[in-house]
């Protein structure tokens, strides 16, 4: 603003300088006259480069209404040059503004036309790369999927066999018994490599959504009082979204609150020391956006391209499958997944799903 205050300033300021000099100096000084009609055509082009074709003939229409009664009505100081001379200098100030202008602001509109194709060849770039990275991970998804599915079937029936064993083992001792504590142990273990096992499979082996009615708000309060426990004793305090009721969508409940959960769960992991987790949604009649927030220590630049990938996971005894699966989910519901994290700031993980109204939302 300032800068534009010093343009106009300078233009208008020169004009009234250059009408200073041409009212006030003597009529028997032709030639000075000449120079100073000469020199109006300086605040023209300078108006016409600062504000294109308005800016320019603005000056010219001024240096004209303030140059006429000088060149044909001053009683005094006339200017003495000859009537024609003098028409023909004020017609030529507004051409010269027509013109110059003109090409001005025309290249300006070509200038902003090639920014506007920069922008849309960057954005269609980082399009493309994003395609290609989901294509390359849908690549390694479904190899890695069909593994998963294949080592998950010769395992669990194994697993089955030794879970049968250690309880019939553990059913011949007393509770207080060290062989009773190390076949809880081993079930215990059993188990747990069971759940990963089943998580290997919901990867490997998706299964198809049930689409119904889903109300969002009621999905996303559910869940919060599944982990409201387990954060209250992380220390964590859950901020919860705004009482502002999402129409009823098109979605599968129970996979939506499996994502929901995941992404829950990892927040409050995220936090060890304690913190906030801050829970938003909502709906602006096209899509329905669901954030999650910590203020944990956040996510390495390094791992953010992988954190979507199977088996990868920063967290000491983590699966790697959670995001992974969550992805899918996502995916297959035709939203996406967004991360934004910075190092030591926490992590924010957008949900959208697109905004497909029921008929109970109608």
């Amino acid at each position: 603003m300032q800068r534009q205050y010093k343009n106009i300033i300078i233009i208008y300021g020169s004009i009234l300088i250059i009408s200073f000099f041409h009212y006030y100096t003597s009529t028997g000084y032709h030639y000075f006259h000449d120079i100073y009609r000469r020199l109006y055509y300086i605040p023209i082009i300078l108006a016409a480069f600062t504000y294109g074709l308005r800016g320019a003939l603005l000056a010219s229409v001024c240096v004209s209404l303030i140059y006429a009664p000088h060149a044909f009505w001053h009683a005094r100081h006339m200017d003495p040059a000859r009537t024609i001379e003098k028409v023909l200098e004020i017609i030529l100030y507004n051409v010269i503004a027509l013109v110059t202008g003109h090409l001005i602001s025309r290249e300006r509109e070509e200038k902003e036309r090639h920014r506007q194709t920069a922008q849309e060849l960057e954005k269609s770039l980082h399009e493309l790369k994003s395609m290609e990275q989901e294509l390359l991970r849908a690549e390694k998804l479904s190899a890695i999927g069909q593994l998963s599915a294949g080592l998950a079937h010769e395992i669990r029936n194994p697993l089955g066999s030794i879970k049968g064993a250690a309880e019939i083992l553990g059913a011949d001792y007393s509770r207080s018994h060290k062989k009773y504590k190390i076949s809880q142990i081993l079930i215990k273990e059993v188990d747990r490599l069971n759940k990963v096992l089943s998580n290997f499979l919901a990867f490997a082996r998706p299964t198809p959504l049930a689409l119904a009615p889903c109300d969002l708000s009621r999905e996303i309060e559910s869940t919060i009082k599944l982990i409201e426990s387990q954060a209250e004793n992380a220390g964590v305090k859950i901020s919860r979204p705004r009482q502002r009721r999402m129409p009823p969508l098109l979605l599968d409940a129970e996979k939506i609150r499996q994502v929901l959960l995941n992404l829950m769960l990892n927040a409050i992991q995220a936090m060890p020391g304690g913190g906030e987790m801050k829970i938003q949604a909502a709906y602006n009649g096209q899509k329905a956006l669901i954030s999650i927030s910590d203020s944990g220590q956040g996510i390495a630049e390094k791992d953010l391209p992988n954190i979507f990938n199977p088996f990868f996971t920063t967290k000491k005894g983590g699966s790697g499958l959670g995001l992974a699966i969550s992805h899918t989910i996502i995916r297959e519901h035709g939203g996406s997944i967004r991360v934004n994290s910075r190092p030591g700031q926490g992590s924010c993980f957008t949900i959208i799903l697109p905004g497909e109204k029921t008929n109970e939302g109608a």
